[in-house]
């Protein structure tokens, strides 16, 4: 994650078992539909996980508007 966005720490790996953080686990039978499936199901969950971090509700709506000036920088 390189964008603040309220619920991962940037510039830090994140876990997850398409990535490279668990290396074991990846499944080249794997779609793009079910690895961009994954991710959905990833951002959207709260759980606490390596690399993640907690936010209001609030913070994490005005990190996503902020989100096209940071990129654009």
């Amino acid at each position: 994650m390189i964008t603040p966005n309220g619920r991962f720490m940037t510039q830090k790996k994140i876990c997850l078992s398409m990535s490279d953080f668990h290396p074991e686990s990846w499944n080249p039978m794997w779609s793009v539909s079910s690895i961009l499936t994954g991710l959905l199901s990833f951002m959207t969950d709260n759980s606490p996980t390596t690399g993640s971090v907690n936010t209001t509700v609030a913070e994490k709506r005005r990190l996503a508007k902020d989100s096209l000036a940071f990129n654009c920088k």
